[in-house]
């Protein structure tokens, strides 16, 4: 089940993130940006929708976007990977963003970046680092999908 995340969540999020930290955090700043209290001042945010996929009282996958349309975090548990958790929270998300947007952007981690390419993002960067991470800049154009003739148009 995909819901919004609550405060009560924190601790399961937090879990959850830990292994990719080393993916994106070059120095203690970048992993500071996953801490307990980087997470709860994302919960706290007004423009940013925090989701989790919960299954038996345990949180398996969280998507969360500021809007208009950026990612800020989206993970999938480890032990629960390629059972189609992230595209069920990722097309939970893109439902919500479809009706006025036509870029959805994401600062990905090196590994994480073909499986946005899965979901029709594309690189606008080089790899880049700042801020105590290092990430590519990427981007969907949603125009394209919304501009899809009707089934059976021709």
């Amino acid at each position: 089940m995909i819901r919004p995340a609550t405060h009560a969540d924190l601790g399961q999020i937090e879990r959850l993130i830990q292994p990719y930290i080393a993916d994106f955090a070059i120095s203690r700043e970048g992993e500071e940006k996953f801490s307990s209290a980087s997470i709860l001042k994302l919960l706290n945010t007004e423009q940013v929708y925090y989701y989790v996929y919960e299954q038996n009282e345990a949180i398996l996958g969280i998507i969360a976007y500021k809007e208009p349309a950026h990612l800020v975090h989206f993970f999938v548990d480890i032990a629960v990977q390629q059972q189609g958790i992230g595209r069920k929270l990722w097309n939970y998300v893109v439902v919500e963003l479809q009706e006025n947007i036509t870029v959805i952007s994401v600062n990905s981690s090196c590994y994480a970046q073909p499986i946005y390419q899965k979901f029709g993002f594309k690189a606008v960067s080089e790899v880049i680092e700042a801020h105590g991470l290092r990430f590519v800049m990427m981007q969907k154009n949603t125009t394209a999908e919304n501009k899809k003739a009707p089934e059976g148009a021709v």
